[in-house]
């Protein structure tokens, strides 16, 4: 059965209130936000010390054996150099989403955005990263079709999404990506995979930050575990919309709806 979910993004703004005058639901509802930032301290730490116990073993096997091989030397910069660009990307990640939910910054820029030729230079970054799975990954974009917000942002939503669907996705596996306009002005870009899917009770979850539906297979496909979090806070500043379909066993569609006041179109 195709399951399809939207996930809303809407913002919410901080206000001193007597907790004791809301209704229960309310309560509620802050006692969950409250679970959701102790979730995430959590995970946090528990991401960013499972590189560090790599680094720190692998250390004080250097400093145990004064004359080890050269082999065995060689080994163990290769995995240090690569537990701490594990550390630099969840960093990188973490400083981005902290801007981006930052209600204190407005859009960094406020231009018409070349969404095709952004989704060019990314497709081509995806036939690298398949590399051996030789994924057919095939792009629809209208050349004539611009979003107003942020650069940046928007290519750090069009990456993540694409990467996804490379990472989960086998071998020999079709990626889709589409980029056009509706009947009623509105901006759809796509990401249709053929991949592993993703079960319905996940859905509603996914673009909470480290949120894992598989934290094993999660972490044999890399990803720092931000990327869905960050699409929904681009979204969000560009009053868009994400819509998801998945199941399991056939693919996944992410669709990221962008209202008609920021698209324009030659």
């Amino acid at each position: 059965m195709l399951d399809i979910f939207l996930i809303e993004t809407t913002m919410s703004k901080q206000n001193n209130i007597n907790l004791d005058t809301l209704p229960q639901e309310v309560k509620d509802y802050i006692r969950h936000l409250e679970q959701v930032r102790s979730d995430f301290v959590a995970n946090v730490s528990h991401e960013l010390r499972t590189p560090l116990t790599v680094i720190r073993g692998y250390l004080e096997t250097l400093i145990n054996h004064k004359n080890p091989d050269k082999k065995i030397l060689n080994r163990i910069f290769i995995q240090m150099y690569q537990q701490s660009l594990r550390m630099a990307d969840i960093i990188e990640d973490l400083l981005l989403l902290a801007h981006l939910e930052s209600e204190d910054h407005t859009i960094d820029e406020n231009k018409d955005v070349v969404v095709k030729d952004i989704l060019q230079a990314l497709c081509m970054d995806a036939k690298n990263i398949s590399g051996e799975k030789k994924h057919k990954i095939s792009l629809n974009a209208d050349a004539g079709l611009f979003i107003c917000g942020s650069e940046s942002e928007l290519r750090s939503l069009f990456s993540n999404l694409i990467v996804n669907a490379v990472k989960y996705t086998p071998a020999g596996g079709r990626i889709n990506i589409d980029w056009r306009r509706d009947q009623n002005g509105y901006g759809h870009f796509s990401v249709t995979d053929t991949g592993i899917g993703i079960s319905s009770e996940h859905i509603p979850r996914i673009t909470e930050r480290f949120y894992r539906v598989d934290k094993a297979r999660s972490r044999e496909r890399g990803g720092t575990g931000l990327g869905l979090a960050i699409v929904k806070h681009v979204l969000l500043r560009h009053d868009g919309k994400l819509q998801i379909e998945s199941e399991i066993g056939k693919g996944s569609k992410f669709t990221c709806i962008f209202p008609a006041a920021r698209i324009s179109f030659t």
